[in-house]
């Protein structure tokens, strides 16, 4: 069966895919040396296939195996979704997270990568990630400013369509994974596998937001 694996804001896809060979691991919009982030549905059409796939996504990367799985879901065999979420279903809300975004774009765009890098590292998200801060630096500042950018601007909570609603109707295997000590993703993934009719949720303690990265071994316990 194809896999297909896709990377979170800001990293790499050699990070999770080394836990599935022989995977399919492209770069988002926006990151590395891929062409410019430009809508959420031109992402979308990028990363869509014919062929049943079985997508494992993390985080941003989460968020786009969501959309494709609804965009099609005959097309996917089962999903694995690593602290995601189905969106913002508060118009409100979705708008403040659209402008924070947009700051922070702007900001890229004005700074450079060393100045994001260093203001990303301090994300409250990502607290659990600081001890591994010297590995992912070089990852992140591999991005170009304008990609990053791009991807802030159009792959953004802000801009992705709410699915909440859509959740009931997807009737394939999905497998929630979570870092126990993500209390807002744990919460998200919570209320997604209550809507889910075909979930499994997965909250492994003594983690944050990336339990791949945090306690590998454990990730690949939730995967079998």
């Amino acid at each position: 069966m194809r896999t297909l694996v896709l990377h979170g804001f800001a990293g790499s896809p050699r990070t999770l895919a080394r836990f599935f060979p022989g995977a399919e691991a492209p770069a988002l919009p926006g990151h590395g040396s891929a062409a410019d982030a430009t809508s959420w549905k031109d992402a979308l059409e990028r990363l869509e296939g014919a062929r049943p796939v079985r997508i494992c996504g993390y985080s941003m990367g989460a968020r786009l195996a969501l959309g494709l799985a609804l965009r099609n879901p005959a097309a996917v065999s089962e999903l694995v979704l690593e602290s995601g979420t189905a969106g913002i279903d508060d118009a409100a809300e979705r708008a403040r997270r659209k402008s924070d975004d947009e700051d922070l774009a702007a900001f890229i765009e004005r700074e450079g990568m060393e100045r994001f890098v260093e203001r990303w590292e301090q994300h409250p998200t990502l607290a659990s990630l600081r001890p591994f801060a010297a590995q992912l630096r070089s990852e992140r500042l591999a991005h170009r400013r304008s990609g990053l950018a791009s991807a802030l601007r159009h792959l953004g909570t802000g801009v992705q369509p709410s699915y909440w609603a859509d959740l009931p109707g997807l009737d394939l295997p999905v497998r929630l994974i979570t870092g126990a000590n993500d209390e807002k993703f744990s919460a998200l993934a919570r209320r997604m596998s209550e809507l889910l009719p075909r979930a499994t949720l997965f909250a492994i303690p003594d983690c944050g937001h990336a339990p791949h990265l945090e306690r590998p071994q454990a990730f690949v316990e939730a995967l079998r």
